[in-house]
């Protein structure tokens, strides 16, 4: 539910191709959500910075242009926000669901059918760039979810341990790419929600992610990873690969120094259960370190 709007406005991106992405906001949100399905570990990349008791604010981003396509990858291993544990990369195989944040109030009522985006998984490379074909579809899926985090199960659920750039061994860790691609007209157009660093720097707020871990900036620049891991791909297909990152608007220096670029605020639900295991003491060294 959208709580309040402190501040409304619209911005064009003038640094990229006209129909790349509107940013509006910012928006809150109370808290973040768990799911009732059963799984063992969750990777997420974007903060959410508590600014009132568990309230944080958001940017939206969404595009007007049909067939844009925008996504997140993710490299199982990683430190995840929101307080997580790390996902084991040797045990952590399989795709229960992911979940994204929309803000989508009310379909335009002018259109004369709802906003549809196609959501797929693919294997990805180290620059999040797909590997492959498309391991998972969900088809066409009607945007008419109002202001709130959308699991979406992957029914069946799939294995990702193929997902490795380089076989080893030793293996690497799986990675995975997540898109949503925009199917319908300008209309019902979903907007997607992702993390705000810009303004709450200026208003002061204590810079840490809601599970206690400094919320870095500028990212990529100083941040918990090499790279970001959302970015816009372009219309009809890959046009941009490695994907255009998304600006924190607030932001207005040319290479984006100042408070760097933002994370979609999706996330993904594995189950871990092999297929190897290294033994509790090597991984749960490098889990140690996380803590």
């Amino acid at each position: 539910m959208r709580v309040a709007a402190c501040l409304f406005l619209l911005f064009l991106l003038p640094a990229v191709a006209a129909g790349f992405g509107i940013i509006e906001g910012p928006y809150a949100l109370d808290g973040y959500p768990d799911s009732g399905l059963l799984s063992d570990c969750v990777l997420a990349y974007y903060y959410h910075i508590p600014w009132v008791d568990s309230y944080s604010y958001y940017w939206i981003w969404r595009t007007y242009d049909q067939g844009a396509t925008i996504g997140v990858w993710f490299e199982v291993g990683d430190l995840s926000m929101l307080g997580y544990e790390v996902c084991d990369p040797t045990e952590c195989h399989t795709l229960e669901q992911f979940r994204i944040l929309d803000f989508t109030e009310v379909v335009n009522p002018y259109c004369s059918r709802y906003g549809q985006v196609e959501f797929n998984i693919y294997c990805a490379d180290e620059t999040g760039c797909p590997l492959g074909p498309s391991l998972w579809s969900s088809g066409s899926v009607d945007v008419t979810w109002g202001d709130k985090y959308v699991f979406l199960p992957v029914d069946p659920a799939i294995s990702i341990c193929g997902c490795t750039v380089d076989p080893g061994p030793p293996p690497s860790v799986p990675r995975i790419l997540i898109t949503a691609t925009h199917l319908a007209p300008w209309c019902g157009h979903p907007e997607w929600g992702m993390d705000m660093i810009g303004p709450a720097v200026e208003e002061g707020i204590e810079m840490h992610d809601y599970g206690c871990l400094p919320a870095l900036y500028p990212r990529p620049y100083v941040s918990h990873y090499e790279t970001m891991h959302s970015g816009y791909y372009g219309i009809g297909g890959f046009e941009h690969c490695p994907p255009r990152f998304l600006k924190d608007k607030s932001d207005t220096t040319p290479d984006k120094t100042l408070y760097g670029y933002c994370e979609l605020a999706w996330a993904i639900y594995l189950s871990c259960h092999g297929p190897t295991d290294v033994g509790g003491t090597s991984w749960g060294s490098i889990k140690a370190m996380y803590r």
